[in-house]
């Protein structure tokens, strides 16, 4: 790589997932041989065992859980919201990148403003490439399948694997931007400075019609003020008018 270029965290994650999904394949053929030494990668492939794992790493965390979040679920989202804000109790600190997609789904909407009001730091990416939770700097859960939700997670604990998972992480948190304010009712709050949520949103990846939809703004209105931002951004696309906004700090 030239000196000075710009490394494009997605075709990092990239990168990395295309490695995780090869391990997994020599893990799958390797059934009862040993494969790494210490067992620092597992494979996982029952729901079960995953929810068992994630558990664990919350309650023996002592720092921090980073996580990637999309859809789909092994367990309803509620079911695991219990042991969040006790850790967060404890003074755990999360910090969750959601993809869009949350938006319309009324079971992470139904307990994500819990979670935020009792401290968990959220931010929003217009796609989220894949599903993983860091534990402090020691062990990460990565699915590898949007297929089925207890397909295909691997267990990482120490190894190079994780440092580069631990690296994309900053760096799409970085590229995040904050999550809107909700509602108890888990809708996007009627706030008196409507274009910081219009901008937020749109670096969420949302089109006019969520937009109107979240914010309660008429259609019209709605284009109307994203032309207008985008012109004052001096923004070429909509995705960049939020990342735009986030650099000047006006979100």
């Amino acid at each position: 790589m030239a000196d000075g270029a710009v490394v494009d965290p997605l075709d990092e994650l990239d990168a990395h997932v295309a490695r995780l999904r090869q391990v997994a394949g020599e893990l799958r053929s390797a059934r009862g041989k040993p494969v790494l030494d210490g067992n620092q990668i597992e494979l996982i492939e029952d729901g079960p065992t995953l929810l068992a794992a994630y558990e664990e790493m919350q309650r023996s965390c002592r720092e921090q859980i980073r996580a990637l979040d999309r859809g789909p679920y092994s367990a309803p989202p509620a079911s695991q919201q219990q042991l969040e804000l006790e850790r967060l109790g404890d003074g755990l600190v999360y910090r969750a990148i959601y993809g869009f997609e949350v938006f319309e789904s009324a079971e992470v909407m139904s307990v994500l403003p819990e979670l935020r009001a009792a401290g968990e730091l959220s931010r929003v990416l217009p796609q989220m490439p894949m599903k993983m939770v860091l534990g402090d700097d020691n062990m990460a859960l990565v699915a590898l399948t949007k297929r089925a939700p207890a397909e295909s997670h691997l267990l990482i604990r120490s190894t190079g694997l994780l440092d580069g998972l631990i690296a994309t992480f900053e760096m799409l948190w970085g590229l995040a931007v904050p999550m809107p304010e909700l509602e108890a009712s888990g809708d996007v709050a009627a706030l008196r400075a409507p274009d910081r949520d219009i901008l937020m949103l749109l670096a969420g990846g949302a089109t006019d019609d969520m937009i109107s939809r979240r914010l309660r703004i008429s259609p019209r209105t709605t284009q109307r003020r994203v032309r207008a931002l985008m012109d004052a951004l001096g923004a070429q696309t909509r995705f960049q008018a939020g990342i735009q906004a986030a650099r000047r700090r006006w979100i």
